[in-house]
This record gives structure tokens, C-alpha cells and sequence, in this order.
């Protein structure tokens, strides 16, 4: 690289400096690329920031898993999911309750495969099961219980703010009420949040 003298007078005194390898090969002085890395990093920190003041502002947050029986969409906090899997051959249980379809081979252990739509229609006279093909089982723990529950589709996972759960909407049969924490607004309807315990004991 070509050495360029650069000449200071300072009062009558003449100062010669040899400036090397001061010019990268992007063009932009070293000095210039570590401002401007400064900048970027400020950049970042600041958009970080200003996420984690905008959560903290809306307050705590709930994940949940939404999913539908025919038309009647549902959700479920995603902490209580232990896994979402499509149905495998379910043996039917000799003199269960209505609401137990059967036991599944889960990866080598026995899961108790319980039908959504009767626990929620309890009293009900409802149609037989229906065939399990193309269809999914959330499988949901709570308290040390673990159970599969037959829906019809899985939509997606949504975040909302704790405080967008609104009560159980007076139009809920007082005896589904219990399986139930409260309602939410997901994809342009409401659903309903259904309480893990309550469906875990029916």
C-alpha cells in the first residue's frame, strides 16, 4: 500500500506523519466501522428494550393451544400440553364411563383417551363415537393426571395478554361452567378456556 506523508504546520515547524493501512479495503476507516458497529449494537439494545417495556406495561402473557369440535372452537393453556398426537389404535375399556374411549400405546405407555365432546355435553344423550381417523388427541397434564382428549382439529398456538381472559359467557349450560376458566377472543371468535383440572376429573 502506497504511504501518503501528510503535512501539519504547527507555528513554523513542519511535522511530517506516515499514515499506513489506515484505509480498509471496504473504504471506511476502521474507526468509522467500529462507530458504526456501536451504533448497530445501540440499535438493538434499545429495540430490546423497548420489547421488554411494552410487556412489561401489557403485563403477563398465556400461551395457548386452540382447537376445534366441528364449529366450536376451544383452547387450553400450553403449559398443561404435554404433546399433541394423531390417534393410533385405542383399545376399548369393558365398563368405563361414557366419556373414556379407550387406552393408546403412547410411545410405550398406556394413555387413557377420553372423548372431548361427551365431557362436555355430560347428561346428554349423545351419538356414538366417532372414528378417531383424522383427528388428533391433546394429551394434557395437571395435578399428577394425564389424559388424552379426542378433537377434531388443532388450530394453532396464540399468545394473549392474562388479562384479555374474560369470564364464562352467561350462555354456558351452568353445568359445563366448571370446565371452564373463562373466555377468550382467538382469530376472530371466542372460545372457550377450558380449566385442566375440571376436564382431567370429569
Amino acid at each position: 500500500m502506497e504511504k501518503r506523508p501528510i503535512n501539519i504546520r504547527k507555528g513554523a515547524v513542519n511535522t511530517n506523519f506516515e499514515v499506513t493501512g489506515m484505509v480498509s479495503t471496504s473504504g471506511i476507516l476502521p474507526l468509522d466501522e467500529a462507530r458504526e458497529e456501536l451504533l448497530r449494537e445501540a440499535s438493538i439494545e434499545a429495540e430490546k428494550s423497548g420489547r421488554e417495556k411494552a410487556q412489561e406495561e401489557a403485563g403477563p402473557t398465556r400461551s395457548l393451544l386452540v382447537f376445534f369440535l366441528g364449529a366450536e372452537g376451544f383452547a387450553v393453556d400450553l403449559a398443561h400440553v404435554r404433546k399433541v398426537l394423531r390417534p393410533d389404535r385405542i383399545a376399548r375399556v369393558s365398563g368405563a364411563a361414557p366419556e373414556v374411549l379407550g387406552l393408546m400405546n403412547c410411545h410405550g405407555e398406556v394413555l387413557c383417551v377420553l372423548d372431548l365432546r361427551r365431557i362436555l355435553s355430560p347428561g346428554k344423550e349423545t351419538a356414538p363415537p366417532a372414528a378417531a381417523e383424522g383427528k388428533f388427541i391433546v394429551v394434557i397434564q395437571h395435578g399428577g393426571k394425564e389424559a388424552g382428549f379426542l378433537v377434531d382439529a388443532v388450530r394453532d398456538v396464540t399468545e394473549l395478554p392474562a388479562s384479555s381472559v374474560h369470564p364464562v359467557l352467561d350462555s354456558i349450560d351452568p353445568s359445563r361452567a366448571r370446565l371452564f376458566e373463562g373466555t377468550v377472543a382467538c382469530g376472530g371468535q371466542f372460545v372457550g378456556l377450558l380449566s385442566p383440572s375440571a376436564c382431567l376429573n370429569p
